[in-house]
């Protein structure tokens, strides 16, 4: 997996409200985890990759390719309080994001 982008990086520390000495590491891996579960339920990703999800890295960062999963993420984030529920915060999105991905569409 490609990793968030300098730009995506200190959008993300900085609008969770981190700082330099916080644990903005595990933060950073979840986000990196629920975009690459977003990104892999995309049908456009898909044909771009060929459908082969090993080629997944080859679209660079995944907050760059999907804006919008990651600013569903920084609001879910800033919203969880305290901050030690951000991680679990991030992975509920990335499980509903794969989990609506999987559902049957209206008849």
């Amino acid at each position: 997996m490609h990793p968030l982008c300098a730009t995506h990086r200190a959008l993300l520390v900085k609008q969770a409200g981190y700082g330099p000495a916080d644990p903005w590491q595990a933060l950073e891996i979840a986000t990196q985890i629920a975009l690459f579960q977003g990104a892999s339920c995309d049908d456009k990703v898909h044909a771009e990759i060929g459908g082969d999800i090993a080629r997944l890295p080859e679209i660079g960062c995944l907050a760059c390719r999907k804006p919008d999963l990651f600013g569903q993420l920084v609001d879910k984030v800033q919203r969880s309080f305290p901050s030690d529920a951000h991680v679990g915060a991030i992975k509920a999105l990335g499980e509903r994001w794969v989990s609506d991905a999987a559902a049957p569409g209206p008849a």
